[in-house]
């Protein structure tokens, strides 16, 4: 069975479960998704073995877990969720090292994966694109699953051809704005490293959603990480900070 879509709302509605043995990672994702506007409660599973108990009585929309869990198999536990709570979305929380672990997540019954590596705004766009309440960019934004974040209509990520055409499409100023975009600075951050006033990078930003077609800095993120211009940050190096939307 699917989850259903669901619909956007102007209040805070999400309930999502973490399920993670980490109490670093929990605590990590906990802070992320204060910050997310549609998130009205956590529920933090701290074993595995207990999650789908607990996700059956509680009915998450969205159910997070950790492929490194350490008390449970992280696969049984999809398997099982996706049996016994059809309605709620599981998202795959994995690493850049381990892309069979990630295609099995899937298989099993992940409706995506994101990698640990990954700034908040690919996880918010995964969380998005799971539940349908945002409109979908112009192409798919599941690359291969090892970096994407949905099992199906995979696309295939750094083709020569697609990315050419996507920087081709874009000036030179508004590749450094996309490059500065991974790198997580903000608005002001921008205008400050390209030497631009804040109003100029918001018609950049503008500009640039406008030739790629897409409608938030999550996708734009995304469709240029699947195109190959800008590479996530893996372990033992600098990684992007949290995006947050400027207008």
């Amino acid at each position: 069975m699917t989850p259903t879509p669901i619909q956007e709302s102007n209040t805070r509605f999400l309930r999502i479960a973490l399920i993670s043995n980490n109490p670093v990672m929990r605590m990590g994702l906990q802070m992320v998704l204060k910050d997310y506007p549609f998130v009205a409660d956590i529920d933090v599973i701290s074993l595995g073995a207990t999650a789908v108990d607990i996700v059956v009585r509680r009915k998450p929309q969205v159910s997070i877990i950790d492929l490194e869990l350490s008390d449970a198999d992280p696969l049984r536990v999809i398997r099982e969720l996706r049996s016994a709570a059809a309605d709620s979305h599981i998202l795959a929380l994995g690493r850049l090292s381990d892309e069979k672990l990630s295609r099995e997540a899937l298989a099993s019954g992940a409706g995506g994966v994101v990698l640990n590596v990954q700034p908040p705004a690919v996880l918010f766009a995964a969380i998005e694109s799971l539940c349908g309440f945002v409109p979908k960019p112009a192409v798919s934004i599941s690359g291969e699953p090892a970096h994407g974040l949905r099992s199906d209509r995979p696309l295939e990520r750094g083709n020569d051809g697609s990315r050419r055409g996507f920087i081709e499409s874009l000036t030179a100023r508004e590749c450094d704005i996309v490059h500065a975009l991974a790198k997580g600075l903000k608005n002001k951050e921008i205008a400050d490293k390209l030497c631009i006033s804040e109003t100029t990078v918001r018609h950049h930003f503008t500009q640039i959603f406008s030739k790629v077609h897409v409608t938030s800095r999550q996708q734009l993120l995304i469709m240029a990480h699947q195109r190959g211009m800008v590479e996530f940050a893996s372990s033992g190096q600098d990684q992007p900070a949290s995006f947050q939307a400027h207008t």
